[in-house]
């Protein structure tokens, strides 16, 4: 899409925008923590249960044990087991992604361009003379320092004062 359609910020009021920016990355990363830690949790009870299904057997009945039906039951619940972990793999799945997609929402809301929310390194769509770059900031800097051209990404990050040299 061309900057022209996309709101464009000043280095000012990129900057203004900072410390709002700030608070949506932390919060959406220790939400995001969260969620990836009862997913991984939920992916270890699902590979257990897994487990357990393929190892359990139903009991062959002999004369000795016909009325004991403690194989079926077994088998019954690493079943009934194996379905609340696919469940809980499902749930938690679609929590960590409702998150993902909430935090995604509520920052490109401001007009950024987010590139990564671990890092939180955003763009901002900028314009000056016709010509279009993006002001670059991740969490890691203070303020806003760096700039690219619209096509460069992060590795052709440039100090601010070299935007006209």
């Amino acid at each position: 899409m061309p900057m022209s359609a996309q709101r464009t910020f000043s280095l000012s009021q990129a900057n203004a925008l900072l410390p709002e920016l700030k608070t949506m990355l932390k919060t959406a990363n220790q939400e995001l923590t969260v969620k990836a830690e009862v997913l991984a949790n939920a992916y270890v009870y699902y590979e257990k249960c897994e487990e357990e299904m393929s190892t359990t057997k139903p009991a062959h009945s002999s004369k000795a044990d016909a009325g004991n039906k403690s194989g079926f039951s077994d088998l019954r619940q690493c079943r009934l087991n194996f379905q609340a972990a696919i469940e809980s793999l499902s749930q938690a799945k679609q929590d960590y992604l409702h998150t993902i997609n909430f935090w995604f929402d509520e920052i490109t809301d401001t007009g950024v361009i987010l590139r990564d929310i671990k890092t939180g390194l955003l763009d901002f769509p900028a314009q000056s003379n016709g010509f279009e770059y993006f002001l670059c900031w991740c969490l890691e800097d203070s303020q806003i320092d760096y700039w690219h051209n619209i096509n460069d990404g992060f590795t052709g990050r440039k100090p601010l004062h070299s935007q006209w040299d």
